[in-house]
Formats: structure tokens, C-alpha cells, sequence
């Protein structure tokens, strides 16, 4: 019992178990909402595909219409609004395509047609109590956005149209004293979480008393740990600015966060990673002759028994699986955003391997708000999954632990295959060590990590070497065939290379500026430990060279996000180059002593 008190294990533990209660919690408002209807095309034409009861959800979609149910659709609302306050209420409707609404079978708002998003509003005058409501909103293929908004009486402010106020044509259970019940559950559950999250912040602050005992106030302030906060709460700061900016006008992921999204969805609802459910199915099964989608474009990868696979890695959409679950929509974006912080932490105790604890964290907090990271706060992306990975391996080759850098390393290759590259970068930084259990533990985790993707791949597509991206379904002028990413690789080198360097929206100069001048700091990193300079270098310069010949690279809608983990490895040579130039000497750090 002494032993599992004073473990980490049981501070995960108790998070854990708050996560878990919070996710167990009842609905909110049970019994409300309105009668959605869901249609297959764009003007609510019968067979109904699905009926639910629901709130007035926000939709939004970038354009990524390939492999989306929101490419072609339509939906219906029918309910009553409660009205509680009589009076004069205004109701806005923001949309691309076409929106309407009406109150007691009077149009208040209309929107409707094809169009780009623009806004529209109306106003009436309601006695208190219950009024006939029916929304509608329509998407053709394209962008696509629909959002409700209302403004009550004496209120300036537009607000979403609360829950606990809407209730569905059939006859709904509000039965008061279960609503209470339900509200007060809530309140137990949300109350038993928060004392769970604070035992565990308590035990953890119990086991790191001795450490902190041991250390002043200054050395304190100077440790790893307080480094890490640093980091975390800069960085913070410019992350939830670029959030708290974007969501309330742009309240959707772009580029390919739907798909990762999708496949989540399809985890936690159908229990499976087939995206039929998800996809649009008329447009593989049956295009039409001037349809045209290509590799970039679509996310199907075509099984090897016909099944529709995601083509972009599951292990990112696997990890947010909980946090969709508690959170809904909203949990993607957390998911990440807490993935983004994770980088940070990843890129300061990586780069304080090599250098002083203030250059690793200001190489940190300068490489984690550079534009490319910034922007990239608000999204869904595995990229930045992928340096977090690559990054974490390495702390793990150059602290000892051999056999998790392998796995972490071997995982990285799951989310962007080109980091296989680091795989044999590292084992030579292995060999160069001389100690034969380190390389045998490192070929063990790396061969559990790549073994079970090539069990994967086996299943999925009939060999372990044939991955997702060389399965892609297209469709050209009609006809549906398999793609392979592969031969996406004949891009013109000189002009790849200007638009990674050069280019005003993808270029490093523009957006991640700071990691060119980091390599001015390899020749500090070469004196300081010249594994981690071949290695970091040598992984840096092929992977830049390697999506010089790459089609897509303006596949990103802004920056370059392939370069992600050579933009976070900057952080190494940026920390050198700091300590350089304000003198200070090199040391004998944790890595010089593993890894000599």
C-alpha cells in the first residue's frame, strides 16, 4: 500500500479517474432540443436519412468536400421555443448555403439560396411561453456554415439559443423532477472531479516535496520544472490568442482536420475505422463524368477486401477519441492545443541536453510561437503529433532509455512515414556508443512499433510495406481509381526549394524565420556533442530535401507543416547558438555523458 501511495502512477491516476467522471456525467438539459431531420441533397427531399433530437448545432466545413457527409445536404428543425420574457427578440442567421426561420409558421429570417456566407436578421414581437419554431439550412458542394444566433430583450449581445429553451414536436419528457435530478448528478459528478484533480495535484506536489526541499528559492526558480511552466505559460498566452481569436469567426479546422476528425467519430460511434458512415458514398460509387478528386483531395484509402480506410494515420485520431467523448467538436481542438503545449515542453528538455537551461527555454518559447506553431494552435494536426514523437524519441536515445526512444521513434514513422529517415540516424548514434544492450533495446522498441504498422498494413492493403497513402481512391473525369502518393514526387527541386524557403505563405523565412537562424548554432552543437549534430542535422537536411520534390507542398494552408519536426529539432542548434553568443561555456551536460 506504502509503495502505490508514493508511485507517479497514482497521480495519473486520479486524473484519469476525474476525466472519467466528467465523461460519465448525465446531459444537461434531458428530454430538450428540437426534432432534427437530416437529408441526403441539398432540398429536403424525402427519404428522411436521419431523424435525432438535438440543440441548433453550429456546422462549418472548409471546403474539403471529397469525403464529407457535409458536401450535399440538408437539415430540418421542428420544435417549439420557450419564451420566458416577452418582448422583442432579434434572430440572426450566419450561413453558406442557404438558412431560414420561422416562428409560429412566419418566416422571421431569410437566408436561403445558394451563396457564399453572409448574415441575415429579423425581429418579432413574443408573449411569454411556448412558440412554433422550424429552422432550415441547406449546403451544396462547397464551403459550408450555418450558426443561429439570437438577441433577447434589453440584451445587445448575440447568443446561442440555450438548450433547456427549445423542446421537439413529439412528445418530449421534461419531467421536472428528472431534469433536477439530472442537474444536481451533474453537480455531484463535476464537484467529485475537480476533488479528484486536486488530490492529484496534491499527491504530485507530496512527491516532488523533497526535491523542492532540497533546492532554494533561486535553484528553484532555475530548475527544469520551472523551466517547463515558463515555457508553457508564454506560449500559452499567444496559443489562446490565436483561438480566442479565430473560433467565434471561424468556428472550423481546416485543411485536414475533418478526416482526422472523421475517423475519431467513427471510432467512438461505429466501433470500427471504416469511413462509409462518414463519407459521402454517391461520390465514389457514383461520380458523375466531370468529377474530379484528387490524392490530396481525398481521404479514402482503399482496402484490400474494399473496405474504406482512413488515408492519413489513426494514431492522432485514437488519442483524441477521449477527448471528443467528453467535450464533443470542442475536444479536437483541445486535444490540440494540449499536443502543441506538449511540444514545447518536448523542445525545451530536448535542446537542455545540449545547452544551459535559459537557452533551451528561450530557444524553446522562440521556436513554439513562431508564426508556423501559432497559427497552428487552432487546428487538428498530426504534424504536430509527429514532432512531439520525434522530438520525445530523442530525448529518450540521448538519456539512456534506448528501448522507449525506439518504440516513440517507431511510432513517429505511424504518423508521417518520412520519419523513418531518423531510424537509422539513431541506431548509428547507437553504434558510435558502442553499447550493444542500448542498440538491442532500441531495435526491440522499434521493432514492436513498426511490427505492429506492418501488421497493420498488411491487413488493411495485403502487404506490411504498402501503406495508406499508396491506396488512395481518386476519381478522374468519373472514374474511380487507386492512387499512390509515390509518384507525387516529381516536383521541380529548385522551385520546391524557393517555395519551402522563400514563399510568403509557406516559406520557412516567412513563417518559422527563427529556425534558419538556428543554424548558425550547429557549429557550438558539433563542440558540444557531435552525435546530436550529425544526427539533428542530418535528419533536418533530408527531410527538407526530400518534400523539395513533393507536389503537395502547398497542400498546407499555411506554412509547412511536413517540416514541423525539423522546424521543432531547430530548437537544439538555437540553444547553442544563444549560449554562444552570450558566453557561456560548454558544459558537461546529461547528453554529453550518455552520448559521447
Amino acid at each position: 500500500m506504502n509503495r502505490i501511495w508514493h508511485s507517479a502512477w497514482l497521480t495519473v491516476g486520479l486524473f484519469l479517474a476525474a476525466a472519467l467522471l466528467l465523461w460519465l456525467r448525465p446531459e444537461a438539459d434531458p428530454g430538450h432540443g428540437l426534432d432534427a431531420s437530416y437529408y441526403a441533397n441539398p432540398q429536403w427531399q424525402e427519404p428522411v436519412a436521419l431523424r435525432r433530437l438535438g440543440a441548433l448545432a453550429d456546422i462549418s466545413m472548409d471546403g474539403n468536400l471529397a469525403t464529407s457527409n457535409q458536401a450535399n445536404f440538408s437539415i430540418q428543425w421542428d420544435g417549439s421555443l420557450q419564451i420566458e420574457q416577452a418582448g422583442r427578440y432579434r434572430f440572426l442567421l450566419d450561413s453558406d448555403d442557404g438558412s431560414s426561420l420561422w416562428l409560429d409558421a412566419r418566416k422571421i429570417v431569410n437566408n436561403s439560396g445558394t451563396h457564399v456566407r453572409r448574415q441575415r436578421q429579423g425581429e418579432i414581437n413574443l408573449s411569454a411561453g411556448l412558440h412554433s419554431l422550424r429552422v432550415r439550412y441547406s449546403q451544396g458542394v462547397g464551403d459550408s456554415f450555418f450558426r443561429v444566433r439570437w438577441q433577447t430583450p434589453g440584451q445587445n449581445a448575440w447568443q446561442a439559443i440555450p438548450l433547456r429553451l427549445l423542446r421537439p414536436e413529439s412528445e418530449p419528457d421534461l419531467d421536472p423532477s428528472r431534469a433536477q435530478a439530472a442537474k444536481q448528478h451533474r453537480l455531484i459528478l463535476h464537484l467529485a472531479a475537480l476533488l479528484l484533480a486536486l488530490l492529484a495535484l496534491a499527491h504530485g506536489a507530496w512527491r516532488l516535496r523533497p526535491r523542492m526541499a532540497s533546492l532554494g528559492w533561486r535553484s528553484l526558480l532555475t530548475s527544469g520544472l520551472a523551466q517547463d511552466l515558463i515555457c508553457l505559460l508564454i506560449c500559452f498566452g499567444f496559443y489562446a490568442q490565436a483561438v480566442a481569436v479565430r473560433l467565434p469567426h471561424e468556428p472550423y479546422l481546416k485543411g485536414d482536420s475533418p478526416y482526422y476528425a472523421n475517423t475519431a467519430i467513427s471510432v467512438l460511434q461505429d466501433g470500427d475505422l471504416d469511413q462509409r458512415n462518414q463519407s459521402d458514398a454517391s461520390i465514389f460509387e457514383n461520380p458523375s463524368p466531370s468529377t474530379n478528386i484528387g490524392m490530396y483531395r481525398s481521404n479514402i484509402a482503399r482496402g484490400v477486401r474494399g473496405e474504406w480506410y482512413p488515408k492519413h494515420t489513426i494514431l492522432l485520431p485514437l488519442l483524441s477519441v477521449p477527448f471528443y467523448a467528453i467535450w464533443g467538436g470542442l475536444g479536437f481542438l483541445l486535444c490540440n492545443l494540449l499536443l502543441s503545449l506538449a511540444l514545447v515542453v518536448v523542445v525545451r528538455r530536448l535542446a537542455a541536453m545540449f545547452a544551459s537551461q535559459g537557452a533551451a527555454a528561450v530557444a524553446a518559447v522562440l521556436i513554439g510561437i513562431t508564426p508556423l506553431f501559432h497559427h497552428y494552435a487552432y487546428s487538428f494536426s498530426a504534424d504536430i503529433l509527429s514532432a512531439v514523437l520525434v522530438g520525445t524519441g530523442l530525448i529518450g536515445l540521448f538519456s539512456g532509455r534506448s528501448l522507449g526512444a525506439g518504440l516513440l521513434l517507431g511510432l513517429s514513422v505511424w504518423v508521417k512515414v518520412p520519419n523513418g529517415l531518423l531510424l537509422p540516424l539513431a541506431l548509428l548514434v547507437l553504434i558510435m556508443e558502442k553499447d550493444r544492450r542500448s542498440q538491442l533495446r532500441y531495435l526491440i522498441g522499434a521493432s514492436i512499433s513498426l511490427g505492429a504498422f506492418a501488421a497493420l498494413n498488411w491487413y488493411q492493403f495485403g502487404a506490411p510495406w504498402i501503406t495508406s497513402y499508396q491506396r488512395v481512391w481518386t476519381i478522374q473525369a468519373g472514374v474511380a481509381q487507386v492512387g499512390d502518393h509515390l509518384s507525387s514526387f516529381d516536383f521541380p527541386f529548385f522551385q520546391g526549394l524557393h517555395l519551402q524557403l522563400i514563399d510568403p505563405v509557406h516559406g520557412l523565412f516567412a513563417t518559422a524565420g527563427v529556425s534558419l537562424i538556428a543554424v548558425l548554432g550547429y557549429g557550438r552543437l558539433y563542440k558540444t556533442n557531435r552525435a546530436a549534430f550529425w544526427l539533428v542535422f542530418l535528419f533536418s537536411s533530408l527531410t527538407f530535401l526530400f518534400y523539395c520534390k513533393y507536389n503537395y507542398l502547398t497542400g498546407s494552408h499555411y506554412g509547412n507543416r511536413f517540416l514541423m519536426p525539423v522546424v521543432a529539432l531547430s530548437a537544439v542548434p538555437l540553444a547553442c547558438l544563444i549560449d554562444w553568443i552570450t558566453g557561456h561555456r560548454v558544459t558537461d551536460t546529461v547528453a554529453m555523458r550518455t552520448i559521447a
